[in-house]
Formats: C-alpha cells, structure tokens, sequence
C-alpha cells in the first residue's frame, strides 16, 4: 500500500516561525512554510504517497488537532521541521504524534538535525533523522516503504540510533538543478493566515536560489556557501501561479538576494514584461546594493528589504565576521531609500552590561539611516556556525541551546527592550510612521500593542 506521510509545521504555544536557516517567535507576521509545501509537491506529484500537510502553528491546533486532519487513513510516515530555540518542544511534540499514531515512523530535518543528529536521534519522539536537503531522501524513504521495506542502509542522507549507536549512512550531494523541483502548492495552505505588517495580502513565499557565499560568524547558511539558482522563467512560472490564487505579496526567502546583480536586473526586467502586479520583499546586504539596482527592483514591484547591519560598532561587526565597511552601510540604505523601498535593519545585541549601550547606538545608528523598521536578536551560537565551540552550551540531553556559556541571559533582553525603545519612541521614526498609521490603524495598533507588551513583560525570548 502507498505510504501516507503527514508533512507537519509541528505545534507550539506561540506563533512560531520555522525555517531552515531560523526560527522565532513572531507575533506580527508569519510566512507560508515553504520547506514542508515543496515536500508535499514532491511526493504529490511523483506519485510516492498520499500526503497531509499540516500548519499547526498557522491553524492554532495542538496533537489531537493535527492528528484529527488525517482522517482515518492514519500515516506511515511523520515528517517536521525542526526549530532552533524551539528544539526541545519540537522533539516533545514529535513524541506525542508518535503516541498518538502507533506504529508511524518519525522523521525530523533541518539545520540542527543535519549538524547534531546523535542527540536529535536519540529522542524517543525521533525514529529518523534527515540530513541536508531532504527532497531526495525523502523520495526514496517513501519508495521504500511503497515496498514494504523498512532497511534504511541504502539510503543517502539519513541517521539513526541503532543498538546505541549512531547510524549515518552517505552524505547526500547537493541539488544543482532547482528547476527541477516542483513549486510549493499554496492552495494547500489557509492564505488568510499568512502576511506581514503594512504590505499586502495574502502573502506567498518563494526561494529563488540556495546557499550564501559569506561567512558571518553567526549565521546559519540554509544550504551552505556553494550557490544554487533557479531560472527566472521558471521564478515568473510560479509567481504567476501565486497570482492567480489572489496572492498579492511575495517574500523572497534567499539569504542573499541581490548576490548576484545582474541576474536581479534581469529577473527585474522579467518581472516588468509579465506585468503580475505583485509586490515583494527580500533579505539582502547593503554592501550588494546600488542606486540603479534598487530603482529596478522597486519598478519590479520590491515594497521592502531587509539587511543585516548588526552593530553600529565597526568591531563589533568585525567580531562576527560581517565583512561589511562603514562607507556600505550609509550607501546601501540610501539607495534603497530613494527607489522607495522600505529598509527594515537587523540587529544583533550581546548579553553583558556593555550591550545596553551599544544597543542605544545602533539605535542612533538606524535613525540616521532612516530606516523604516528594526529588528534585534540576541547573539546566539549554533553548530555549524564559526561562533560554535565544544564548550557551547548544551541542555541535559545534549541538544544545542543557543546559550553563550557564561553569558547572562536577562541582560541580553534588556539591550533589545533597549534598541527598540530609542528607535521607536525618536520623533524622526513617529514621523516616518504616522502616515503608515492613518492608513493601516489596526496593523499599527496590532504591532505596537505587542511590542509594548513584550517590553513590559520578563522576557525569556526575543521579539521579531
């Protein structure tokens, strides 16, 4: 019998955003799970399984919820994404999915179970774990099973934990031809869940290329630094497909999106003949920005752009490996500035007392280069990452934590409360914002409502 494999954006007590290269909670805005849906087109459109997708974060459901939408062909396969400060609850969820579905098989994958899988596979939730890209793996895992088999020994790209041991079978290479993987479907989705502050909706996601050359010391690279690009015909095929379901806004999900600029001018062109009318944002870096660049992407329909400054501090960002000079900062936000795209900075705070004030500079930093929106995170350590050591912290079970050892944690919520105060109550940001206000009153009162309510609470997470 043809396997039933349940794709599942696991639950979690708050809006949680996964992907592959992050997670966070994020109560202003949430993005299709891509990852899960070009899954579901794989197997779906090969033939493999019948397959349940499930955004149990998006739906707001819990264990029985999820297990409730498969109906009463229970599956043979459970497949999640894992998060990254999530990492623990996933695992317990997993496990509960498993207890409420015998005899199901469990499969986890993502950064940390392709970096970590030994203590990921030894959690009694997690039967298998995935590591790298998981199209592949996944294709000849449900072949299997349409088999009858259930030998994983042939199979590229997996662990298990077997009689005690770790189990790895060959490394799987990476995919180079990503027109050839199907489009995630977002009719298989409720699009009315999905959107981000003061753009458009609904919202749709799209990756147009794989891997990010860069070497930031705290960055978790979705697929490493070898590039993987899609063509842009194939880039309109999809767009027009997201158009004609009523999506209205595309968030380009590349790490570096204008990395390569004569191919965004001439996406930007393809874009212009195919006259979509559908706008979009990207991640970027300031230093891979110009003025002509940026007035192409804004004809092109591009509402926002979102770069990684990090500090105001030059050594600080020095520290992490950035490789981003003070002459681009200024330069790439202006020119972003005059195409009409709004600039929405990242930023990472420390955990000691110095951070606070540093955090006011970046502040100071983002006002002056008018940006339109911040976004601070803690600076956190992961495997696979130049800021990993042996020594970084991990829990009891021996799964990653993000932690710096030693590291106070409440100091590092203090210097976020501390960015986003100076940046969001200086009058040259209530100014930039009043017009925004008049004509999106429930998106800004939805916002500021729950930044406020973070800033005033004991924060043990970070707000995005």
């Amino acid at each position: 019998m043809r396997p039933h494999v349940l794709l599942v954006n696991l639950p979690h007590p708050e809006r949680l955003q996964r992907r592959w290269v992050a997670s966070y909670q994020a109560p202003n805005f949430l993005v299709p799970p891509t990852e899960l849906m070009g899954l579901d087109a794989l197997l779906r459109g090969r033939g493999v399984a019948d397959v349940t997708l499930v955004d149990a974060i998006a739906e707001g459901l819990g264990t029985s919820g999820v297990v409730g939408l498969c109906g009463s062909h229970a599956p043979t396969l459970i497949v999640a994404l894992a998060g990254f400060g999530s990492l623990a609850q996933d695992l317990d969820e997993l496990a509960s999915l498993k207890a409420a579905i015998p005899g199901a098989i469990t499969a986890i994958f993502g950064h940390l179970p392709t970096t970590t899988p030994e203590p990921i596979g030894r959690h009694p939730g997690v039967d298998l774990v995935i590591r790298g890209e998981a199209e592949q793996t996944l294709l000849a895992l449900c072949e299997a099973l349409d088999a009858g088999r259930r030998e994983w020994t042939g199979i590229p790209g997996l662990a298990w934990i077997e009689d005690g041991r770790l189990v790895l079978t060959t490394e799987r290479p990476r995919i180079q031809d990503l027109d050839a993987l199907p489009f995630p479907d977002h009719t298989r989705i409720a699009l009315k869940h999905y959107g981000e502050p003061f753009l458009p909706g609904p919202i749709g996601a799209v990756t147009s290329a794989r891997g990010c050359p860069y070497s930031c010391a705290f960055c978790v690279r979705a697929y490493g630094q070898e590039m993987a690009w899609r063509s842009a015909s194939s880039l309109i095929e999809e767009l027009r497909a997201q158009r004609r379901i009523g999506i209205r806004h595309v968030r380009f999900l590349d790490d570096t999106f204008t990395l390569d600029r004569k191919r965004v001018l001439a996406l930007c062109v393809a874009l212009q003949e195919a006259d979509l009318r559908i706008t979009w944002s990207c991640l970027t870096r300031l230093d891979r920005l110009d003025e002509e660049l940026c007035r192409a992407m804004a004809r092109a329909g591009c509402r926002r752009a979102y770069v990684g400054i990090e500090s105001a501090d030059e050594a600080q960002r020095d520290t992490m490996s950035k490789g981003l000079g003070p002459a681009a900062i200024p330069g790439g936000a202006a020119a972003l500035r005059s195409a009409g795209i709004e600039v929405s900075g990242f930023f990472v705070v420390g955990e000691d007392a110095a951070s606070v004030a540093e955090a006011r500079r970046s502040a100071d930093l983002a006002v002056s280069l008018g940006l339109d929106y911040v976004i601070a995170t803690r600076l956190q350590v992961w495997p696979g990452t130049a800021l990993w050591t042996d020594e970084a912290a991990l829990d009891p079970s021996g799964l990653p934590t993000g932690r710096r050892v030693g590291a106070p944690g409440a100091s590092g919520f203090a210097a976020e409360r501390a960015l986003y105060r100076r940046f969001y109550s200086h009058p040259r940001t209530l100014a930039r914002h009043l017009g925004r206000s008049v004509r999106h009153p429930r998106t800004t009162a939805r916002s500021a409502a729950a930044l406020l309510t973070w800033a005033a609470s004991s924060a043990t997470r970070d707000f995005i």
